[in-house]
Order: C-alpha cells, then sequence, then structure tokens
C-alpha cells in the first residue's frame, strides 16, 4: 500500500507552486481491530434526565448563592466534582470504569455517580459559579497514556474544565495549561509563584479546586462542559468527563406557545442526545492486546495505542522509533455507538413533536444523521424515510431561519476519486464538537419503529472500511445503526401539541423578542467575479491547516499562518517536498500569532491543506461563515503558491466561491473546513464584563516571552489532532 507521505509526492508541481494532495487516495494503513464484544441493540431505554428517568442523568441544582458588587450581582453557586468510578452502559457489558462530573446537589435529591452527569440548565443574564473538586488518585488512569506528547508527563490526574462555547473569561475558559490536580499543583497558566488565576474568583480555594465563572450573557443554546488538560484531553474526554450545559432565556420561552416543546427540566417533549463511539475490552483481552495496560476487566475502556501507519521518515531524517506498545495515534474511531452514555438505546416517544438537542461527543467520527423505518429486523429499511428535520439553532443558539432537512439523503462519498467535496450530499451532517437544535414530528407514525442511521466515512471525507462498522449480525459490530425511536400508537392519552407555527417563513433573526446576536455581515452571501465579497474595512487574517511530522516520525496535524516558519526542534516536513521543507505550522508552544485585540472584529480566511475535513473550534468567540472556495485542481491536487520575499503563500482558486450551508445561516462556534478549500468566517473578539479582576496570563512561550494578556486557544475538535499538535494560542489583549 502507498504510503502517505509519497503519494503526497506524485504530483510535486514546479516553480511557484506547492502541491499537495486531496484526499480520498490509497488511504493509510491503520493497526486497528474491533476490541469490543457484539451487543443487543434496543434492549435498553435511552437515558433520559434524573428523576423522571430514575436511570436518568442527574440535573445539577445550586447549592448556594455568591454575591458581588455589593450584593447588585448573585451568582448561582454549584459544587461539582471530579471523580472515577463505574456505571452499567449495557445489561450484557461489565462494568466500565469512568471519570465525570458529579454535583452535589440534584434535581430529585441525591443520585448515584452516571456517565454524562452534572447536567447544568442556567438562565440568561445570571452567572453561575462552579467550585470543581479533583478527587482523581494519581497512577490510576483506566487508559493508556503516551508522555511523548506535550504535557502528557505532567500527571494522569489533572483536569481542566472548559466551557465549550462559552463567553467566559479566560480565567474561566479551561484551557490545556490552566489544570489542576488533587495534589494541590497548577499548570502554567493557572499559577505562577504565588498567583493563582483561580483565587481571583475564590481566595479560600483549597488545594485540588479550581473556582470558575460564567456570566451567561449570551443567548439561549446548548452547550457542553468537558476536560481540556493538555496531553490527556482526548483521554479524559474518552473516559467520560463531560456533560451539558444548557442557557435558557425569555425569546427561547416564548417560542414554547409557537409549538416550540417545553423544557426538560419541565417534564417537555426535549430529548439532549449526545453520540460517543467507544471500544470495550472483552474477555480476550491477554490474547488480543497482550500488551494492554489499562483496565483489564471486561467492559473497561479500550483506546488504540499502537502508532502503525507507515514509513513516514522522509529520506535523510532519523527520527526516533514511535513507541511500541504506549503511542498517540492520528485518529480514534469507535467500534461501538453510545446514545447518552448507553450503547445502541431505544426511546419510547409519543406521537407528537419533539425537540431534539444533539451533540456529537465522538473523539474523530462524523455523523451523517438520516431516519429510516426498522424492516422489523432491527436494520433500517433505506426506501422507508422517517419524518423530516426542522432545524431550528446550532452550537450558538437560534438559526435566522428554521431549515427543513430530509432525512434520507445519504453521503454522496462512496468514489472518493470523483466525489465533489463542495456538494457531498447529506442529511444531517454533525462534525465532533458540533451541535444542532432540532424539531421532528412524529405525529401521524404511531406504531412505527424508527432507527437514527449514519453513513459518514472515517476519517472524513476519505474514508477507509476498517472502520465502517456494519455487521449484518443483530449482535455484530455497527456504527451506522446508531439507536431507535420507537414511537407509541395513537392514544386519548398521548395528548396534543400547540399548533406548529416554528417553520422555515418564520425569521427568527428579525422577531421583536429575538435573541439572537446581531450579525456581523449579511447572511446571504455575495460575489464578484467568482470571489466572496467580504465586508469593507475589517482586518483579514490568513491562517493554514497542515500536516507534518513529529520527532518519532509520526504524522501530527497543525495549525499555521500564511508565512514559512521553523518547526519545533525534532519536527520536519518532507525535504524532497517540492517547497524544500519549508512548512507553514507552528506548535502550541511557539510565540503566538494569533493576537487580537479586546472588542475587535476579524475575518479569517483558513486554508486546508491536509487530507481531513477538520472541525475547528474558537474559544470565547462565536464566527459567522460566510463561505468556501475550493483551490483543488481537476486532478484532485491542491495549488498554493510559496512565500516570497514580496508576498506570503495563497490558494490559488480553482472554482468559484459559495456561500454557507443553510443550516450554517447563524452563529457557530465549531466550523467544518474541507481540504483543498479556504473557509472564510468572520468573528468578533469580546471579552465579558464581570465583577472582579482578570489577571494577564503567567505562561510562558518555548522562547521564553510571558504570553500575557487573555490566554485562549483555537483548535480542531478531533481530539487526537487537538492533542498532537493542532491547537493555537488565541490571545486577547
Amino acid at each position: 500500500m502507498i504510503s502517505r507521505r509519497d503519494f503526497m509526492k506524485l504530483g510535486a508541481a514546479t516553480g511557484a507552486s506547492l502541491l499537495l494532495t486531496k484526499f480520498g487516495l490509497p488511504q493509510f494503513v491503520v493497526n486497528a481491530f474491533a476490541q469490543s464484544k457484539g451487543l443487543a441493540k434496543f434492549i435498553q431505554p435511552l437515558r433520559g434526565v434524573y428523576p423522571l428517568d430514575p436511570n436518568g442523568i442527574p440535573v445539577a441544582l445550586p447549592d448556594g448563592a455568591r454575591s458581588w458588587a455589593g450584593g447588585t450581582i448573585v451568582a448561582q453557586h454549584y459544587t461539582i466534582d471530579v471523580n472515577q468510578y463505574t456505571d452499567k452502559l449495557h445489561p450484557k457489558l461489565g462494568s466500565t470504569t469512568l471519570r465525570g462530573y458529579h454535583s452535589r446537589k440534584n434535581l430529585g435529591g441525591s443520585v448515584d455517580q452516571r456517565h454524562l452527569g452534572g447536567i447544568i440548565i442556567a438562565q440568561k443574564g445570571t452567572p453561575v459559579q462552579i467550585t470543581f473538586q479533583n478527587n482523581l488518585d494519581k497512577n490510576t488512569h483506566p487508559l493508556m497514556i503516551d508522555k511523548t506528547i506535550m504535557g502528557a508527563d505532567l500527571g494522569d490526574n489533572r483536569v481542566s474544565t472548559h466551557l465549550h462555547g462559552g463567553g467566559v473569561p479566560w480565567i474561566s475558559d479551561g484551557g490545556p495549561f490552566a489544570w489542576f490536580d488533587k495534589e494541590g499543583k497548577y499548570g502554567t497558566s493557572a499559577q505562577s509563584g504565588k498567583m493563582n488565576i483561580y483565587k481571583a474568583i475564590n481566595p479560600r480555594l483549597q488545594p485540588g479546586q479550581a473556582e470558575f465563572y460564567y456570566p451567561n450573557n449570551q443567548s439561549a443554546r446548548f452547550m457542553w462542559y468537558h476536560d481540556h488538560a493538555v496531553g490527556i484531553t482526548r483521554l479524559n474526554a474518552y473516559a467520560g468527563i463531560a456533560s451539558a450545559y444548557i442557557i435558557r432565556d425569555a425569546f427561547e420561552a416564548g417560542l414554547v406557545a409557537l409549538g416550540l416543546p417545553d423544557f426538560i427540566e419541565k417534564g417537555g417533549l426535549e430529548i439532549p442526545l449526545v453520540f460517543q463511539d467507544k471500544i470495550f475490552v472483552d474477555a480476550n483481552i491477554a490474547t488480543t492486546d497482550p500488551t494492554w495496560t489499562g483496565k483489564k476487566l471486561p467492559g473497561s475502556l479500550w483506546y488504540p495505542h499502537q502508532y502503525d501507519r507507515w514509513d513516514a521518515a522522509p529520506a535523510g531524517t532519523t527520527p526516533f522509533t514511535p513507541p511500541a506498545t504506549n503511542s498517540v495515534i492520528p485518529e480514534m474511531f469507535g467500534d461501538t455507538m453510545l446514545v447518552n452514555g448507553v450503547v445502541h438505546p431505544k426511546a419510547g416517544l409519543l406521537a407528537r413533536r419533539y425537540r431534539l438537542r444533539i451533540l456529537n461527543a465522538c473523539q474523530a467520527r462524523f455523523l451523517n444523521l438520516q431516519l429510516y423505518e426498522d424492516d422489523g429486523t432491527g436494520k433500517p429499511n433505506l426506501n422507508s424515510r422517517g419524518p423530516d428535520f426542522l432545524v431550528i439553532g446550532t452550537e450558538g443558539g437560534f438559526l435566522s431561519n428554521p431549515v427543513q432537512v430530509s432525512s434520507n439523503q445519504p453521503l454522496n462519498l462512496l468514489d472518493p476519486t470523483t466525489v465533489d467535496i463542495a456538494n457531498p450530499g447529506g442529511s444531517l451532517l454533525t462534525a465532533p464538537g458540533e451541535r444542532w437544535d432540532v424539531i421532528v414530528d412524529f405525529k401521524g407514525f404511531g406504531g412505527k419503529k424508527f432507527i437514527l442511521y449514519n453513513d459518514a466515512p472515517a476519517p472524513f471525507p476519505g474514508g477507509d472500511p476498517r472502520y465502517d462498522f456494519n455487521s449484518p449480525d443483530p449482535l455484530g459490530l455497527n456504527t451506522r445503526v446508531i439507536m431507535r425511536f420507537d414511537i407509541a400508537k395513537v392514544t386519548a392519552a398521548t395528548g396534543t401539541d400547540v399548533p406548529m407555527l416554528i417553520d422555515p417563513s418564520l425569521s427568527l433573526a428579525t422577531s421583536p423578542l429575538s435573541g439572537i446576536d446581531p450579525f456581523l455581515a449579511p447572511l446571504a452571501a455575495t460575489f464578484d467575479n467568482g470571489a466572496l465579497v467580504l465586508p469593507a474595512g475589517i482586518p483579514i487574517r490568513n491562517l493554514t491547516l497542515n500536516e507534518a511530522f513529529d520527532n518519532y516520525g509520526r504524522l501530527v496535524q497543525m495549525l499555521g499562518t500564511d508565512q514559512p516558519a521553523p518547526l519545533p526542534m525534532g519536527y520536519y516536513v518532507d525535504p524532497e517536498a517540492p517547497d524544500n521543507g519549508t512548512n507553514y505550522a507552528r506548535a502550541y508552544d511557539d510565540a503566538a500569532t494569533e493576537v487580537v485585540k479586546a472588542g475587535s472584529t476579524e475575518v479569517w480566511q483558513i486554508a486546508n491543506l491536509t487530507m481531513d475535513t477538520h472541525p475547528m473550534h474558537f474559544h470565547l468567540a462565536t464566527v459567522q461563515v460566510l463561505g468556501r472556495r475550493s483551490f483543488t485542481d481537476p486532478n484532485g491536487n491542491y495549488l498554493y503558491s510559496h512565500p516570497t520575499a514580496e508576498a506570503p503563500g495563497a490558494p490559488l482558486y480553482t472554482a468559484d466561491a459559495r456561500g454557507p450551508d443553510a443550516i450554517e445561516l447563524g452563529w457557530k462556534e465549531t466550523v467544518h473546513m474541507n481540504p483543498g478549500e479556504v473557509t472564510t468566517i468572520i468573528m468578533k473578539f469580546d471579552l465579558p464584563v464581570v465583577p472582579f479582576s482578570v489577571p494577564t496570563s503567567p505562561r510562558k512561550d518555548m522562547n521564553g516571552t510571558v504570553i500575557g494578556g487573555n490566554e485562549y486557544v483555537w483548535h480542531c475538535h478531533i481530539l487526537d489532532h487537538e492533542e498532537h499538535d493542532m491547537m493555537r494560542p488565541l490571545i486577547v489583549v
């Protein structure tokens, strides 16, 4: 099988153009195998929320209040533990050792810790203040940790809580180096000498604690909070340190009268759906993986830990040999689907209208969500569609207008050598970290069963069939079949819905009570000779998504600018490549390049020079997608000019620009960026107003320079990419 590095050389260009291969050519080799035991599908109910569902996910309640500014600001206070515990995720699966959040006070009273627990429901304008208590012991992590990547050697019981989508002060953003452990140690962003950023909020902080303040001055939206500790983010998130965070506002409450199902905390027909893919240890672990040193009881979590891709070392280089049994991998794809923390569940629903709050919490797997009727054997009948999706919101709140999305559209990616990534088809394509607010009306479908189905290739968009688990055996591994909705037969007790007035004709953005933030640019893209017309007077920042190799010869995905830069010591690009080994990538620890002024607005144009679609996530800011444009030629090669003394690198466009997808016409903070395309976004860097002084970052970069300012980050939300090394500081000054 041809190597990815060698394949990148096949179309080497001459002159001023750098030629990189498009996705979809012969795939790389992966040491992956199906570890999980096949489990029966649809035999356990979807977890709702406790106490409406006795086995449901707990909803956190405040345990007091904290006053600020002489009592004029009152924050609802929560105490949340971070524990290691066990949970039962399937009746035929042994207990799984997990890590996760456990709120000390919960709706319905005391409740055992459960996977994805501690849902927080906040109100716009009412701050939330949280004391996180780290109870994780050293040397107990249920997974194997590769100590050769940045930060992973700092300890395996560290945590750093990030509110994904939150407009929060940087000291409450949970950055990678703002971690803390049980013993009272803190990361270099959190502490310098006697200065501790968390004591700016709570001077009486105890060892093993961190204090966070969330202003909640954002419109209604579905966010989530999860771990972000450097070097072990992917492992902590996979082990379960994550939960939902919902902001409500008056505008959202007013939509209930227009047919929006009532809220989950009121017993309404609103259902959070958190998707994950996992691999579980089985009874044969000693034979199938004798090098595994994580938890070994059947039902424990397993994570790929052997790097076996290709001979990545370019000619003339002598990288180290990757750790034989404990190495980071490029992407993790599980073989078993979980929803709300349980394996392949079923949800018994009424023949009524439901609001689904969707989160893709997978490590790397994209999901193209579709609905098909069960054929009677637990398989989807692809010729019998379910009700369509009415998408009303994204990560940043409500869309400007609802969008009707067909529920039976497969992706057109079966032949990656001919597919047009600009028109991949599909129903509800959802990248890791991405969220949708969706209405599905099951009225008229009483007595039917519908399977939620996925056909997105992994990796996306090129795909490798070894990651597409699609066994016809009811007990076989299947990542296409996710869960099932069982619709009750219509009876007098099913209730009735308010007439549906939320439809694509309703402009939510122009409603007098709209909670949607004013947009920075018109939603309808305009073009001039095939180019996007950008807002006048707004600075433009050109950035790149790149591939390189680390000092072990392992592929790394990296962020960078349009200017070449020396890679960290030991990192390299192929010296035989047409750019003679220059690269645009920066390591996380390099001097910050994305330094912006508080209150400023910028347009970012991000060129993807890699083979993957990357879901790029921006801390602090929500963004508008303005458009995308290809620099891929008819042979599938990328055209990107070399920087010169007179000009930086630049894409050589090969097609006209196109505007955002209909379901992107709102605020986003996780944006998929396709290979061989420039994605253009606009965002404003407003710092939140808080009732205490916010110190600047004490962390030093690799040059010994203090970062200063307000330290946020931007990164890919494929967690293996983020960890190694696709993340950069975003400094607001």
